[in-house]
């Protein structure tokens, strides 16, 4: 792999099915990593959301494939010694009220619990950070659980709370 940087070379060891120590952050898409991210979706569903009974589990396949064909759909994963432990989804679009601006707003981010220690969160965030500033988005909107808040890692990473999302069931 001459000619390489060591990020790029770890990438292409990865998508050769090659692994190796520690923790990776890259760009996947849907299409590819599907079958290995739905059975981490079941178990952040099941350990973050709430009213489980109400609003059970139903993920839109289908969408998520065509925002990932369409260009939509923006998934940076964290690998650590090449199985799956994280991800973060963003919809990527032009804003409604900005459309000149493209925007980022978070589907869904998650961290294996048995790997949230160190700096994972904070060097996984700061990849979809790096990789959609690449894609020209200049606005990136994330939110948090209160009853699992991770605002002071956002506030960490430069962040701004700018409104609170209120839910009810009806």
């Amino acid at each position: 792999m001459l000619g390489m940087s060591a990020i790029e070379t770890q990438v292409a060891a990865l998508a050769e099915g090659v692994t190796r120590p520690g923790t990776f952050y890259r760009v996947e898409r849907w299409k590819h990593l599907r079958a290995e991210m739905l059975p981490l979706l079941v178990r952040h569903w099941r350990e973050i959301a709430l009213n489980h009974a109400d609003v059970p589990l139903d993920i839109d396949e289908a969408k998520y494939s065509e925002l990932d064909e369409a260009g939509g759909l923006h998934i940076v994963t964290a690998r650590r010694n090449g199985l799956l432990i994280g991800y973060h989804v963003t919809l990527v679009s032009s804003h409604l009220h900005y459309r000149s601006t493209l925007h980022g707003i978070t589907d869904v981010y998650w961290i294996a619990p048995e790997c949230r220690h160190g700096v994972t969160a904070m060097r996984m965030f700061q990849a979809v950070e790096r990789e959609l500033k690449r894609l020209g988005v200049r606005k990136l909107f994330t939110g948090v659980k209160l009853h699992l808040d991770q605002g002071p890692l956002f506030e960490r990473l430069g962040y701004k709370p700018v409104e609170r999302l209120y839910a009810k069931l009806i």
